[in-house]
């Protein structure tokens, strides 16, 4: 055994010779991002090891340059340890918990839970009266004993706890099952918690339900993406792997269960006071927590194993709250529109509206979501990782350091990172408000084309300095590099990526508006959920052609609404019937069937020119 010792983090971990760092990483609990999956293609897990390691793979060699290498600079999934190493993991390749959204546009539903707390105050037994224990329970709830089923530790504590309360005690009930008795006078906490399993960030949500209150909110990064930083990488991994489901199905439900730990330690509260849970996520999230097989989700014509709501026991979903507990998944509508996007109409209210509305919810796959006034249709589109920063040469998570705000300021480009921190790359808010500064200025065209020098010399002397290099290796400068800060760019490989995304997302509004029969023009009011809604600059978007001009006020940032609607279903069955309701009555338009979606597809990948456009980004501040 050879041993490997991280930084930062300071963890030592033994492995045998042959492994590769990203192996040893995982078996450590580091996580190192490889949006790739760890198949040697994109290069971005990058470490630095002084020795201890193989010679370079020619991926490598592939991938870093020579000085990079000279450097002790090495990719995770490629290098494979010989000896003890020092594995150093730079700031750019750690995946760590950045910006998490916390919404409580929850709270003004009536409480009204799955468990229930009652205290009673019973008649004691007699020769008399000689029902059953659990007979007398269910009568004090004004039930029929075949009415109260009993889980066995419920069972086992209640001839105790009815005697030491001289037959006054509290039970708790989830749905109409006996969870829990307690004498008088230990009054049990009754807790729930949803989580939100997002591709890229779990989060994890504690409440009192007998009061509404939230208690704690936990977060972190999905450790799935260590498979892979999309879901087909994922569903991959579990076809090619023998542990392939094993995998993803353990790495979710430990992931979650620490979230809970953590949520309950911060509220002083034990797990066993957890009694419910409520999950969303997309439908490959949904059918991974659940170990369900995901293989044809990913094949046409895209089905899934199950759409209606999942309810099942704590111990069957692998959860450490109270073994009477139980955990509901909220209704799927298709094979990539998921719980969460059920989540997002539900808490949104999109239906209640009197105007044409759209929702749009990116993160790596993207949901746009249209309530015509009459009809409600939903439907997915491929917008990819860019604008969350992945297949951007310098794009980041949105973290400590992540360039996040990009304006114009006189004749030359401003910036603003997240903390204040040393540049270290480009987030989805920047990459938002790059994109448009390089159209307001003219550096690039319409056509997503950087202009070349000649056509440079009309450009701000400043902003021209900032171009350099020919045809696809042209490249925008966003940050010197020099004194310590290292230089960041933004090349045309990177706006052919957002134009594919945005390309992405405007075609699938554009297609719902022509089912619904409405032009794009009628829409009035624009929701945007998650961080992409509170995080980008609303200008930037309009500018770029991503949504439908309207006002700028009309549109809103609705927050982590899917989050928001497993705490409305966590804290209101009824929440949970207008879910299945939505998810029932939602039409789903699948684009790859539509015979004008390429065409719409190419259009919608141009940009809108200044003149056309109504909207100025680069005047916005920090």
């Amino acid at each position: 055994m050879i041993s490997v010792h991280f930084q930062p983090g300071d963890v030592t971990v033994e492995v045998e010779p042959g492994t590769t760092i990203l192996a040893a990483a995982e078996k450590a609990g580091v996580v190192i991002t490889a949006p790739c999956g760890g198949r040697g293609r994109c290069g971005r897990c990058r470490v630095v090891v002084d020795e201890g390691c193989d010679e370079p793979t020619g991926q490598e060699r592939a991938l870093l340059g020579d000085r990079e290498l000279a450097d002790g600079v090495r990719l995770a999934c490629e290098a494979t340890l010989r000896d003890d190493a020092t594995v150093r993991v730079p700031s750019g390749s750690r995946t760590v918990s950045g910006k998490i959204l916390s919404e409580d546009a929850w709270k003004h539903l009536a409480l009204h839970p799955n468990v229930h707390v009652d205290h009673l105050d019973l008649p004691e037994p007699s020769l008399q009266d000689q029902r059953s224990d659990l007979q007398r329970v269910a009568e004090g709830l004004g039930l029929a004993a075949d009415d109260l089923p009993a889980h066995e530790a419920a069972l086992t504590e209640l001839p105790v706890a009815l005697r030491e309360g001289d037959f006054s005690v509290t039970t708790v009930r989830v749905g109409n099952r006996l969870a829990r008795v307690l004498p008088a006078g230990r009054d049990p906490q009754a807790l729930g918690v949803a989580v939100d399993i997002g591709t890229t960030t779990v989060v994890a949500y504690l409440v009192d339900l007998q009061t509404g209150a939230r208690l704690a909110t936990t977060s972190a990064m999905n450790p799935q993406a260590r498979y892979g930083h999309d879901l087909i990488s994922r569903i991959e991994h579990v076809q090619s792997s023998p542990t392939g489901m094993a995998d993803m199905r353990g790495a979710i439900v430990e992931l979650v269960n620490d979230l809970i730990s953590q949520a309950c330690e911060e509220a002083g509260a034990s797990m066993e006071d957890v009694y419910e849970a409520t999950v969303v996520g997309n439908t490959c999230m949904h059918h991974l927590f659940l170990g369900l097989e995901p293989r044809y989700l990913a094949e046409a014509p895209y089905i899934p194993i199950v759409s209606r709501p999942v309810e099942l026991d704590a111990d069957d979903a692998g959860l450490a709250i109270n073994r009477a507990g139980s955990v509901y998944c909220l209704p799927i509508i298709a094979g990539f529109v998921g719980a969460d996007t059920v989540a997002v109409l539900l808490v949104s209210e999109i239906t209640s509206r009197d105007h044409p509305t759209l929702a749009i919810d990116i993160g790596t796959n993207g949901e746009v979501m249209l309530w015509s006034g009459e009809r409600l249709l939903v439907t997915s589109c491929a917008a990819g990782p860019a604008f969350e920063g992945g297949e951007i040469s310098r794009g980041v998570r949105a973290a400590e350091g992540a360039v996040e705000r990009i304006w114009l300021r006189n004749g030359d480009l401003d910036y603003a990172t997240i903390g204040g921190a040393p540049a270290n790359g480009i987030c989805g808010s920047g990459i938002f408000d790059i994109v448009a500064v390089l159209l307001d200025t003219g550096v690039a065209d319409t056509m997503g084309r950087f202009i070349d020098d000649d056509a440079a010399a009309h450009l701000p002397p400043a902003v021209a300095a900032r171009l350099r290099g020919d045809g696809p290796t042209r490249e925008f400068i966003i940050v010197p590099g020099g004194d310590g800060q290292q230089e960041l760019t933004f090349t045309q490989k990177d706006m052919r990526e957002v134009q594919l995304a945005k390309g992405a997302v405007r075609a699938a509004v554009e297609l719902l508006c022509a089912e619904a029969g409405i032009e794009v023009s009628e829409i009035e009011e624009i929701l945007l959920a998650g961080a992409f809604g509170n995080y980008i600059d609303r200008r930037s978007a309009l500018r770029m052609g991503l949504l439908p001009e309207v006002e700028l006020e009309r549109i809103v940032g609705i927050g982590n609404a899917a989050g928001a609607g497993a705490l409305a279903a966590l804290v209101s069955v009824a929440q949970r019937r207008r879910a299945v309701e939505l998810a029932r009555t939602a039409e789903h338009l699948e684009l790859m069937a539509s015979a004008s979606f390429q065409m719409v597809f190419a259009d919608s990948m141009i940009f809108p020119d200044r003149q056309e456009s109504g909207v100025n980004s680069s005047a916005s501040g920090a």
